[in-house]
């Protein structure tokens, strides 16, 4: 007997944390009888495996079948054709250089994504539907005014980051009011919302199933991340931190496995720092784990984060671990300093820098670090914690 429909609301499925996540849950939860779909604001090539049974819809392809959402649709058009061809060459003229992006508005938001979710979820009053990324999540808690259906939106970031444009965080604020439930991946990012009326439970990611086992010999002199480079990641301050190191330790490499907007700058910074013999930016490898498993360590000198996939993920296959107690918890919640990992402040290469030296220097440091880190893979297991989503459902 077929289990409650469960839908999945992203931007894509190419490639990151909560894409990996969401994946994960379709698997199991499809395994476990539910009847699971995934709906994507935006066409990319799909970096995970989904089983078969998933239902893919993409919102370019969705239909807007009533008549109020065909002439809201019209005046969007219209609003659309005035923006581009008075609204926005007005204001140029006026001297502004500044104006608001047209997919930052609740009415772009609402005419584009809103409206073919709406007419799905009307379809399926009676699912459970969770929300992942702050765009998926506005649109859904939007479209699922009045309709019935449970919407549970998952906070999978730093709610303050930074790089949010404003506007996209004002509609958030409001929106988010309007959930059933919400999911956070950890007490910090819970705090942020005090003024939500609704349950709520931290959840953090699951471990990746199949990682090899921990490493028991002698590291290679190499110092390992693997991420979605961009600029919360700060990997300019990690190559900082690795050339102070290289003063005393010139036989140790840097790898940084990924892709992302930030790769092409990162390039030409070492090269302008001459370290291109030393620090290898290599592509992402869906083998990664195999690849750093004996790697000395692994660093993340992230600016903000929620729950780093790629900071536990090497932590279960026993790999010490140097992280910035950045702004959205997950690395405190997860290293207990010089325990199971250690800790350093956000922005200090040198305390990064120490942070390498010690493991360097303490072989019995290193090995208290890697043993205790590997239990993270019991207490993130995917059963126990798709056990905890589907309380939520």
């Amino acid at each position: 007997m077929v289990k409650k429909k469960i839908s999945f609301f992203i931007d894509s499925l190419g490639g990151g944390g909560a894409e990996r996540v969401v994946s994960v849950l379709c698997t199991e939860l499809i395994s476990k009888g539910y009847d699971v779909d995934i709906l994507m604001l935006q066409k990319r090539e799909i970096a995970y495996h989904l089983p078969e049974k998933v239902s893919l819809y993409y919102v370019q392809d969705m239909p807007v079948t009533t008549k109020y959402g065909k002439i809201t649709r019209i005046v969007f058009e219209i609003w659309n054709r005035f923006r581009f061809r008075v609204y926005v060459p007005i204001l140029r003229r006026l001297g502004y250089q500044k104006y608001p992006k047209w997919n930052e508005t609740s009415f772009y938001l609402y005419s584009q994504f809103v409206l073919p979710y709406r007419e799905y979820l009307r379809k399926n009053p009676d699912s459970t539907a969770f929300g992942f990324l702050i765009r998926s999540n506005i649109a859904l808690l939007m479209a699922a005014k009045w309709t019935g259906v449970k919407a549970v939106f998952c906070e999978r970031n730093n709610p303050v980051r930074p790089d949010m444009p404003v506007n996209i965080m004002r509609i958030r604020d409001k929106v988010y009011k309007c959930c059933d439930a919400a999911v956070f991946q950890t007490e910090e990012e819970r705090e942020y919302y005090t003024k939500l009326r609704c349950d709520s439970a931290v959840i953090p990611n699951p471990i990746k199933e199949g990682l090899p086992e921990r490493y028991d010999g002698e590291r290679r002199h190499e110092i390992v991340n693997f991420c979605r480079m961009n600029a919360q990641k700060n990997l300019k301050l990690l190559i900082d931190a690795f050339e102070l190191l290289l003063k005393d330790y010139p036989d140790y490499t840097l790898r940084i496995y990924g892709r992302g907007e930030e790769k092409e700058n990162l390039k030409k910074y070492i090269a302008e720092k001459k370290l291109n013999k030393s620090i290898f930016l290599e592509d992402f490898a869906s083998n990664i784990h195999e690849i750093i498993r004996d790697a000395k360590m692994f660093v993340s000198t992230s600016d903000y984060e929620g729950l780093s996939n790629s900071m536990i993920e090497a932590m279960a296959i026993g790999m010490p671990c140097v992280c910035t107690d950045c702004a959205g918890g997950g690395a405190k919640m997860m290293i207990q300093d010089h325990e199971n990992g250690i800790l350093v402040p956000v922005g200090d290469k040198q305390a990064v820098c120490d942070g390498m030296v010690e493991i360097i220097n303490d072989n019995e440091l290193e090995k208290k670090l890697s043993i205790n880190a590997s239990d993270v893979k019991n207490q993130l297991c995917v059963e126990r914690i798709v056990s905890q989503w589907e309380k939520m459902i």
